[in-house]
């Protein structure tokens, strides 16, 4: 069964696409079928944080407009997940009938990731009343969280339930907001904190998500736990090596700050 989860926040900034992008990796590199949307036609950048050609020749955009189906403007990602783009040329774009589209694709795939525009909008209306779950993402800081409180009711307003919380770019520092405080603020509970790390601003740079370039750090082992709950799933156990590793890899990281 096809589970379609659009990912929103009430802000941009806060890592959104970089945590899309990276549960798709490692869902993926699982054998699981992803599809992921930009859902964020009035500022695309899905495609760049996966590499994904600026000659693709068919986007969302033509999708929504009629001009071309739903199946003709899926990117095949080497790592095995699909990517829909939408164009970088076509900002005025909207997504009515998204809906409608998306309904050709179930029973295709495992999970399909929609990328929402940050804030509350029309895209984002258009990502939630094309979705199963909604999850946010947020920053532990109080004014990203107070952002996320105001898409939370946008998605009730619309029907929806917020089906958990994601917390990215964790650095422990005092002001940060606990993440029983943050499901307090929100009403729904905290699918998982992704530590900030050098390497996920590295990878995005390369335009290839953190979990490909190295899946035994913190954030890229937090987002595996995240991706499977999403499924419903356990997540395979860890091996005695890979535990291993990812301890070397967690105290190199604290030596080095």
């Amino acid at each position: 069964m096809t589970k379609i989860v659009a990912v929103i926040s009430g802000k941009g900034g806060v890592g959104k696409t970089t945590i899309v992008s990276n549960i798709a990796a490692a869902l993926s590199k699982a054998g699981k079928h992803v599809l992921v949307i930009d859902g964020n036609v009035s500022g695309p950048n899905l495609a760049t944080h996966l590499g994904v050609p600026e000659t693709h020749p068919v986007t969302l955009n033509d999708v929504i407009k009629n001009e071309a189906y739903i199946l003709h403007a899926i990117y095949q990602h080497p790592v095995g997940f699909k990517v829909i783009p939408a164009s970088m040329a076509e900002l005025e774009a909207e997504l009515g009938g998204l809906e409608k589209h998306l309904s050709r694709l179930i029973g295709v795939y495992d999970l399909i990731l929609i990328d929402s525009a940050p804030g509350v909008n029309d895209e984002v209306r258009a990502a939630v009343e094309a979705s199963d779950e909604v999850v946010l993402v947020t920053t532990p800081e109080l004014p990203s969280v107070q952002n996320a409180k105001m898409a939370a009711d946008f998605v009730r307003k619309l029907g929806k339930e917020v089906a958990g919380v994601i917390v990215n770019m964790h650095r422990g520092e005092k002001h940060e907001l606990k993440p029983h405080d943050i499901e307090s603020v929100l009403n729904a509970r905290v699918l998982g904190v992704v530590k900030e790390h050098g390497k996920v601003r590295g990878a995005i740079s390369k335009g290839i998500p953190v979990y490909l370039v190295d899946p035994y750090i913190k954030p890229s082992r937090e987002i595996r736990k995240i991706a499977y709950l999403l499924l419903e799933e356990n997540p395979p156990k860890e091996s005695f090596t890979e535990k291993l590793i990812s301890l070397l890899k967690t105290e190199v990281h604290v030596h080095l700050r």
